[in-house]
């Protein structure tokens, strides 16, 4: 008779793509002016008083370094039409300063990288950092809010592909 492992990381990873997230760009300055830009699907909201929110960071990444110096973060809601800018900031091998070439973004508190396009951004200040496991609960203190309302559906992340999700039409 056959039996399953108790755990495979392989199938724990495929189990977790069954459930859509959004995708986020997560850009980042330190007080010394290093940059950081990463694509991020482990967003969520924490509290409206004061307002927080987290995402989640490898500690194997390469921007690791920069967002736990960061003085400031800038947390940008992707739309469907923004998958170019998620894919170049996941792609390894690059700086935050490289990731950022060619995005068009301008300085914005603090001199955090602003994302041009993107129908939200949060930003704030990153606080405690929470270590469990292989990553990094990184929260932060939003102090900015940008919304720029639209019709194009925000970006998603469902069984390892960028996708967009239905919405339905107003009845």
């Amino acid at each position: 008779m056959m039996t399953e492992p108790l755990f495979d990381s392989t199938r724990f990873r495929r189990v977790c793509g069954q459930f859509p997230t959004g995708v986020t760009a997560v850009t980042a300055t330190t007080a010394d002016g290093r940059l950081a830009a990463l694509t991020v699907n482990s967003f969520t909201s924490v509290s409206l008083e004061p307002a927080k929110v987290l995402f989640c960071l490898a500690d194997s990444s390469s921007s690791f370094p920069v967002l736990t110096e960061a003085r400031r973060v800038a947390i940008h809601i992707l739309s469907r039409d923004q998958e170019d800018v998620a894919r170049r900031f996941a792609t390894s091998g690059l700086s935050g300063a490289q990731r950022l070439e060619g995005v068009g973004w301008t300085p914005g508190p603090d001199g955090v990288p602003l994302l041009p396009g993107t129908p939200a951004i949060l930003a704030g200040r990153p606080g405690e950092i929470i270590t469990s496991g292989d990553h990094a609960i990184i929260l932060v203190t939003v102090d900015h809010v940008h919304l720029k309302p639209t019709d194009v559906p925000a970006l998603s992340f469902y069984q390892g592909r960028f996708t967009t999700p239905v919405v339905a039409a107003p009845e």
